[in-house]
């Protein structure tokens, strides 16, 4: 099989997985674009739905990922409902909604669509009365759907087929996928200005060249890979603001972000730059990538991502460009922005000067000699902080003598954090700000004025963004940040799989 079609094949199936699995419950989703009407003719959507009589019904609409409540109907005694209004509907995904449930799905394209169907299954007994678009939809959906059925069906003997047979049946496979690309290109062609020709195009996947002249399996998987991220967004018109109230958009966005391009801050923020300069600051898709970029990898778990959200709101959320958030928030935005810049890791951390248990030595964490510097914030009287921190102590023991130091720093200097100190034979530095600078702004100006330390230590909390403890950072010997957010296994974690330091039993 080549490389091409089992590409097709995989991605074809992944795509529709969800779609399929909503179908057959009723519930589906097909992503598509459609548009806005031209001028303002109002829009008239007339639905009968046989079995179903004096209630109401709601039209919704998606945008993004999500859904809306657009317009309501009454039902009247013979089933029929009319959502209409004199203002244009912009084009995109909507949904038929009855009692909090999603019944199904039409394309908005035309100023009036008529639709017949039955409550014992309102997606099969559909019948579209007057809607070219709908008709194509449909007509493609029913189609896929009982393509669908066929697959399945031959994937579930794939399991007890020998090696003949198991060949056979990925051919079979791959013949019904090559029907369903048939299928989707003759509407395309044979309707090529329809807004579900505009859908199967936007939904188009790359296909893999086998590079059969290269002979090295590395650098084949290495090219294709290249392959499918170059010529991934091929087809995509970024100019159509009806993809936004599609899932369509949203689906493409994120598989790219977060499956095909690397996980690496610099190539996420590259190439959310490449695809917001292909829309314009006063569309719909702008304003949804720049809000979806940085809202997803703020919330990343992957360490490090939080140099996305830095740059986004650096770059996009200022007051001239968010024009939909208003001028508090976007100060918010940059505010955070501001606060995390100088904690991103590669950056060289904030330097602290704070005093010891003794109350004799202001430790400057920068002048700390080490390979590899641990910094600790925590709370003695924190609940987490209570079972964390005697683990990194335990675990500290086994790796202290590789030139590696603890610099924990503690929200109290008193006697009850210097006797949890002991108890627990937590051999760090342990510093902390002495309890009168919360008291006494004389002994801050001595402290600072003295250089002693400075406000930026004093007022670590904002210095560190430390909202919660415990937190932990680990930096090298030059104290740039290499990893955060650690806890004492992911820190083992770190030091055994990237650094090759391995605890003493």
């Amino acid at each position: 099989m080549s490389v091409n079609i089992e590409y097709n094949i995989k991605f074809e199936y992944q795509f529709f997985s969800k779609i399929m699995k909503k179908l057959l419950a009723i519930l589906f989703i097909f992503s598509f674009c459609s548009a806005t009407f031209a001028g303002n003719e109002g829009y008239k959507i007339k639905i009968k739905i046989n079995g179903l009589k004096d209630t109401t019904c709601y039209l919704g609409n998606y945008y993004g990922n999500k859904q809306y409540y657009k317009d309501t109907a009454r039902v009247d005694g013979n089933g029929v409902c009319v959502f209409e209004g004199e203002e244009s509907l912009p084009g995109g995904i909507y949904t038929l909604i009855y009692n909090n449930t999603m019944l199904f799905e039409i394309i908005v394209n035309e100023p009036v669509i008529e639709l017949e169907t039955d409550t014992t299954n309102y997606v099969k007994k559909l019948v579209v009365k007057k809607s070219a678009e709908n008709k194509l939809f449909y007509e493609h959906l029913f189609f896929i759907t009982e393509k669908q059925r066929s697959i399945q069906l031959l994937q579930g003997k794939m399991e007890k087929a020998d090696e003949d047979g198991k060949k056979k049946l990925r051919e079979d496979i791959t013949a019904i996928s090559n029907e369903i690309k048939d299928f989707r290109l003759g509407i395309i062609e044979k309707n090529p200005n329809t807004l579900v020709a505009s859908i199967f195009n936007a939904m188009k996947e790359p296909e893999v060249p086998n590079f059969e002249t290269e002979k090295n399996d590395s650098i084949v998987r290495y090219l294709q890979y290249k392959y499918i991220k170059d010529n991934y967004w091929d087809g995509f018109d970024f100019s159509d603001e009806r993809l936004i109230r599609t899932p369509i958009y949203h689906n493409k966005l994120d598989r790219y972000l977060n499956k095909i391009v690397f996980q690496r801050p610099d190539s996420i923020n590259k190439e959310a730059d490449w695809i917001l300069k292909q829309t314009k600051p006063e569309t719909e898709l702008f304003k949804y990538t720049v809000h979806y970029v940085t809202n997803t990898f703020e919330k990343s778990k992957i360490m490090g991502m939080d140099a996305v959200f830095v740059h986004m709101a650096q770059n996009y959320y200022t007051h001239e460009l968010a024009f939909w958030v208003d001028s508090a928030q976007v100060e918010k935005i940059q505010d955070r922005a501001k606060a995390l810049a100088p904690l991103l890791v590669g950056k060289v951390t904030p330097n602290l000067k704070l005093l010891d248990t003794a109350s004799v030595n202001w430790v400057n964490l920068h002048k700390l000699e080490a390979d590899y510097t641990i910094l600790v914030f925590w709370d003695p009287e924190c609940g987490h902080c209570k079972k964390e921190l005697p683990k990194m102590a335990e675990y500290y023991e086994t790796i202290r003598d590789q030139n590696i130091l603890v610099y924990a720093v503690s929200s109290d200097h008193n006697d009850a954090w210097k006797k949890f100190i002991r108890d627990n034979k937590m051999d760090f530095i342990n510093v902390a700000v002495p309890q009168e600078v919360y008291k006494d702004q004389q002994k801050v100006n001595e402290y600072v004025l003295t250089g002693k330390t400075d406000v930026a230590s004093l007022n670590y909390s904002a210095t560190y963004d430390i909202y919660s403890t415990p937190q932990v950072y680990l930096l090298d010997k030059d104290k740039k940040i290499i990893g955060k957010k650690l806890d004492t296994d992911l820190l083992k974690q770190v030091f055994e799989n990237q650094y090759n330091i391995k605890g003493k039993e």
